[in-house]
């Protein structure tokens, strides 16, 4: 199986006209920058460029995701869209060390197997019903990708339905009705999920980001994200956990054995061990102090949830046990997602490009009939153009294309784009179809599953989602004012 990094999915194999691809976007780029268009500078033709250049790569990837996101740097550097100050610390923002942090803490789980321990244990009471089972690991993908990256709990859950449906004599996932759906169930549930809290991925933290540089200015604190946005994910959850319960059908009904296969490999791990103790510990501490950030923010104004993970990081290192260091740098350094550090600081920085250049305020021109008084119609636009853009390249690079357009958009006429950014990042979260979309379908691609079934079923789960989302999204705008606060 090929390996992902964590910034999507793997590096595809050499296609036909991935050449194609590879020159298009420069020269798509190069033409916008380069062919005058009326009352158009050429900052702003650049970035436009910049943006399909960008976006080009980001679905067809001729080169890795996390290359796409260096991007920025060269053309800044080359061609002035920017000044070069604030594309270059956009890649130092406080969001990358949250990030990072994080990454160094579910490290610590993976070293001493907590994460294996949490997913079994989740799962122990699944029992051998197919339909059962497939729910269930839905379910405990959703809420462990609530606080955690989706890739990290793809990359952790799928893992353990592979080898579980091994265990049963299933080998080949792509002719298994179960063995697909049990995979996609992860591969979705890591999407349901994701915009329950901030601390779901990278596109969550990437839209607090322009939250706070392009609306609000301050700090924007993570339980005003909960309160808005985890009961909007739950309709997510509970949209998809129905269509799977109808629309996936096994073609058995139960996994003989599955659950001795999950009591066996809980029996093996033994009891908990004070380095995992350590580990879960650390990652709570963090989170505790990220979503109690309203109760000493005046007391410790520079402890934001940043440099709260950062902080229970630098301990990991530092704690030690009868076996030693609770993690080590070489150990951690392996398991880093470093490719999405650089696709999410590409986003960034393209947001900066397109706000410093004038391609922003371009774009949102070209919406304003379309937003209207941003009414029923601005909801079904921005939700319809955020799914397109979500199954067919990175959600990180959806949202950082998205949301500073629509910011900018009902800025321009003077409306609140909070609301509007709110139901932009969930809707975001919810790559289903194809393995370019999320962490999720990625690491599913990887393991083998039917991809047409993924695509087939999930444009209908998509369709469902967006349906829902866009009738949700224009009851709460209208009726509820909390959801245009940040």
């Amino acid at each position: 199986m090929r390996q992902t990094t964590g910034a999507g999915p793997p590096d595809p194999g050499p296609p036909i006209g991935k050449l194609g691809h590879l020159l298009a976007g420069p020269i798509v780029f190069g033409v916008l920058l380069l062919v005058p268009l009326d009352g158009v500078p050429f900052e702003t033709r650049g970035g436009m460029g910049l943006l399909v250049w960008m976006g080009w790569w980001w679905i067809a990837r001729p080169v890795h995701l996390a290359v796409t996101g260096l991007l920025p740097l060269a053309v800044a550097a080359l061609f002035g869209l920017a000044p070069m100050e604030e594309v270059a610390t956009s890649y130092s923002q406080d969001t990358i060390l949250l990030l990072l942090g994080a990454n160094i803490l579910t490290s610590v789980w993976a070293r001493w197997g907590l994460d294996r321990r949490i997913g079994l244990a989740s799962l122990l009471g699944v029992g051998i019903d197919t339909r059962r089972q497939i729910l269930v690991w839905f379910l405990a993908s959703a809420v462990l990708s609530g606080f955690l990256p989706n890739t990290i709990v793809a990359a952790t859950m799928i893992p353990m339905v592979v080898a579980m449906l091994r265990s049963v004599g299933i080998e080949d996932l792509w002719n298994s009705r179960i063995g697909t759906a049990l995979v996609i169930a992860v591969a979705w549930g890591t999407s349901a999920g994701g915009a329950a809290t901030p601390l779901g991925g990278a596109p969550n933290l990437l839209t607090v980001g322009f939250i706070e540089e392009s609306i609000t200015g301050r700090e924007f604190l993570y339980l005003t994200w909960v309160t808005r946005l985890a009961p909007i994910a739950m309709v997510v959850v509970l949209v998809l956990f129905l269509f799977l319960r109808y629309a996936m059908r096994p073609e058995v009904a139960e996994l003989a054995g599955s659950k001795e296969y999950i009591q066996a490999e809980l029996r093996a791990l033994g009891p908990m061990r004070p380095e995992e103790i350590w580990g879960l510990a650390l990652f709570a501490i963090a989170s505790a102090l990220t979503f109690g950030r309203p109760l000493y923010a005046e007391l410790l104004p520079s402890l934001t949830p940043a440099f709260a993970f950062i902080t229970m990081a630098v301990a990991s290192f530092v704690i030690r046990t009868r076996e030693g260091p609770l993690i080590t740098w070489a150990f951690a350094q392996t398991h880093m997602l470093w490719g999405l550090f650089y696709l999410f600081a590409g986003g960034i920085a393209l947001g900066r490009i397109l706000s410093g250049s004038g391609a922003v305020e371009a774009f949102a021109t070209a919406l304003v009939p379309y937003a209207g008084s941003g009414g029923f119609m601005a909801v079904l636009v921005f939700s319809v153009l955020t799914m397109l853009l979500t199954q067919v390249t990175s959600n990180t690079a959806a949202i950082a294309i998205v949301v500073p357009v629509t910011i900018s958009t009902f800025q321009s006429l003077d409306l609140n784009p909070v609301p509007f950014v709110y139901l932009v990042a969930v809707i975001g979260n919810c790559g289903f179809i194809l393995p370019s979309s999320a962490g999720g379908p990625a690491v599913a691609a990887g393991y083998g599953v039917n991809l047409k079934t993924m695509a087939a079923k999930g444009l209908i789960a998509s369709l469902l989602v967006l349906g829902t989302l866009i009738g949700l999204g224009y009851a709460l705008a209208r009726w509820w004012p909390p959801f245009g606060v940040a």
